[in-house]
């Protein structure tokens, strides 16, 4: 095989291991600018008809793919909302008088085609607070 063939028998092998099945969004827009998805927190008793320290994600449609992931005190987790337009709540901790850091994102994962790999893609990260016992 000539160089100049091998090179661009390489290059072409480097193209496609970075072509992507699913296009990931825009780094800047992050995957918080999803439209069908709307997501409020709500610290401490902000929000009494959805509980203390609560987490309110509505998805219009069904993302399989995206999540919302959290950390507070040695608390972690992830969060994936219900499909069609339904409401999903969730409740970090019971209401009390101390305070703790927060930290959420929002994270959907991209499936790349070669070689095939699955890896998540996050937002930065928001910080907020939780006030619990």
């Amino acid at each position: 095989m000539s160089p100049s063939r091998l090179a661009r028998t390489l290059t072409a092998l480097a193209v496609l291991l970075v072509t992507p099945l699913t296009a990931p969004l825009p780094a800047t827009a992050g995957p918080t600018s999803i439209t069908s998805i709307q997501v409020r927190y709500n610290p401490g008793d902000a929000d009494p008809e959805h509980g203390p320290n609560s987490f309110v994600i509505t998805a219009s449609d069904c993302p399989r793919q995206w999540y919302l992931q959290y950390q507070w005190g040695e608390n972690a987790g992830r969060i994936q909302p219900k499909c069609q337009g339904e409401t999903t709540v969730v409740s970090l901790a019971p209401l009390g008088s101390a305070e703790y850091p927060l930290k959420w994102r929002s994270c959907y994962i991209a499936i790349w085609r070669y070689p095939p790999l699955i890896t998540p893609i996050c937002g930065s990260y928001r910080e907020d607070v939780v006030l619990t016992s």
